[in-house]
């Protein structure tokens, strides 16, 4: 039985601030000069709740595709942050009121068993999408899983982190048993949990992160009887333009196969990047039939991730 990714929507922060924007507030850490020539523009900041975006983004794709709710079978909610898993008030036992099961129960999801998952960082969704194509095909009555991510950051944080301009929304990917598209032909996850303390070890992080990219995803290609060559579009985390042109010469990919539209004009939203990549380099007609599609990620913990599709 084949498991496919048969839909994806996504919402962002409504107020698009420039980078200058964002360097004039003090909430850069690099001159904005800088972070414009690694590919970045602005960033996409939200006046609502991650809850309210996770919201709006699953019913997006709900109303869009008109899939029966009923049929839905399992539910994922991914966040980077505490905050973005816990619908919290002044009572400390608010922290028990999880927003997975605010959403299954506000949008009728009423025979999706809910899970959430956190602390892999910009992992969440890629890491949700994996459980839930595990879940379907374990599972001999579900017949759908429908996986959430959606990260807010608090008002006046910094948005860079390690050079990396951060913006705030939500994804919602469904996956359906029986769908031959954007099947997963492998996956690989690698934690190396001494670099757990992202702020003391951001340069340690930093020189750990090319090596141990350039193999996983050596590694990933391998688990899928496939070579560099083989790969017709990259669909990044949208991560400083010049760091991914240093792994792109470390993978053997030809640049002109790398998705980088969204870099510049959203930044980095946290776990959602290659799924809005995988949206909307499909509704430019960048894909095809067969592809053969790469998504690499990186999340604090500290975690590296890739897997590879088949459109």
């Amino acid at each position: 039985m084949q498991v496919g990714i048969s839909a994806i929507e996504y919402v962002l922060g409504s107020d698009t601030v420039s980078v200058d924007e964002l360097e004039a507030r003090g909430l850069l850490d690099s001159p904005a000069a800088r972070l414009s020539e690694f590919g970045f523009s602005c960033a996409r900041l939200s006046r609502e709740s991650s809850y309210a975006l996770a919201t709006a983004a699953t019913n997006k794709l709900l109303c869009t595709t008109g899939v029966d709710r009923a049929s839905i079978g399992a539910l994922f909610y991914a966040g980077a942050t505490p905050s973005c898993h816990a619908v919290e008030t002044p009572d400390p036992l608010s922290a028990f009121n999880y927003p997975v099961a605010q959403l299954q129960y506000e949008l009728e999801l009423t025979h999706a068993t809910a899970f959430g998952v956190s602390q892999v960082g910009c992992l969440g969704l890629m890491a949700s999408v994996t459980l839930a194509k595990d879940f379907l095909l374990s599972s001999k009555s579900a017949g759908r899983a429908l996986c959430v991510s959606s990260d807010v950051l608090p008002a006046g944080c910094k948005r860079e982190m390690i050079y990396n301009v951060i913006s705030d929304g939500a994804c919602a990917v469904l996956l359906e048993k029986g769908c031959d598209r954007n099947r997963i032909l492998a996956y690989r996850q690698v934690t190396k949990g001494y670099y757990w303390n992202s702020i003391a070890q951001k340069n340690e992080i930093t020189a750990a992160y090319f090596p141990t990219a350039r193999n996983i995803v050596r590694d990933t290609l391998a688990d899928a009887d496939l070579d560099p060559s083989d790969i017709s579009c990259i669909l990044p985390h949208n991560v400083s333009l010049r760091s991914w042109e240093i792994l792109l010469g470390l993978i053997q990919i030809d640049r002109e196969k790398l998705f980088a539209e969204n870099i510049a004009k959203m930044a980095h939203v946290i776990a959602a990047d290659n799924w809005i990549n995988l949206r909307d380099a499909a509704e430019t007609g960048r894909l095809h039939h067969g592809d053969k599609l790469l998504l690499f990620t990186f999340g604090f913990g500290a975690n590296w991730a890739c897997m590879v599709l088949e459109h």
